[in-house]
């Protein structure tokens, strides 16, 4: 794959190291903005972590991560100056190495509160639908991956889960618990349920990371973020 490739408005995640190569901060979010095949440059958004803008400076080397289509690349690059724009600053970067195809290690998460309904998958899958009971839950936080959904029962890991959240449409996925923590919430013991995407449709997944990406970007225009 070449970088002229990458479509503009894609969604980057960075990860960026020290002089040492040591990992100083991982799941920032980017988008592409432009490439410049002679000068072998690239223009990107500054990235934000955590509902913050995260100042990068000349020099730091980073790795690239975005999707296309049903795969996940990373090229290496190193920031080479900051423009200036608004209402969001941009960053030039130097790619360093050829774009690579990997498996997806991690995903930027976010913060929300989105209404769920779900059923868990067992002796009721083989059930008509009008059996099935569907119950209600709402989100802690939600990625490209997974999403922490915070329950009124408790479900040991591995269980298998159906459920369908609405970002603009609704959006089905089958997903698999991987932790289960017990809280207390305006006195009412609940759970977040840590569940891990196993069947998600690419254009959901994709769904999901851009509704993140806006969701921030929406913050920095109404001034709650601060470059």
């Amino acid at each position: 794959m070449k970088y002229r490739q990458i479509e503009t408005g894609t969604k980057l995640e960075l990860e960026l190291y020290n002089s040492n190569y040591e990992k100083v901060c991982s799941g920032l979010v980017s988008q592409f903005e432009s490439y410049d095949e002679t000068s072998n440059m690239m223009e990107i958004h500054v990235p934000f972590t955590q509902g913050k803008i995260y100042t990068i400076h000349t020099g730091a080397e980073l790795d690239v991560i975005f999707l296309k289509e049903k795969d996940t690349y990373m090229f290496k690059a190193v920031v080479t100056g900051r423009k200036n724009t608004e209402p969001i600053p941009m960053l030039w970067v130097k790619p360093v190495s050829q774009i690579e195809k990997i498996e997806r290690r991690s995903f930027f998460r976010m913060e929300c509160k989105l209404p769920v309904r779900y059923h868990i998958i067992g002796s009721t899958e083989e059930k008509d639908t009008e059996e099935i009971q569907m119950l209600d839950c709402y989100t802690r936080d939600i990625s490209g991956g997974g999403v922490c959904l915070v329950t009124e029962e408790a479900y040991e890991p591995g269980t298998k889960i159906r459920a369908s959240l609405k970002i603009g449409k609704q959006i089905g996925f089958i997903g698999t618990v991987v932790r289960s923590v017990q809280i207390r919430e305006k006195g009412k013991i609940l759970y977040e349920i840590g569940v891990e995407y196993k069947q998600i449709e690419n254009g959901d997944r994709d769904k999901i990371i851009s509704y993140i990406f806006e969701k921030q970007r929406e913050k920095i225009r109404k001034g709650w973020i601060m470059p």
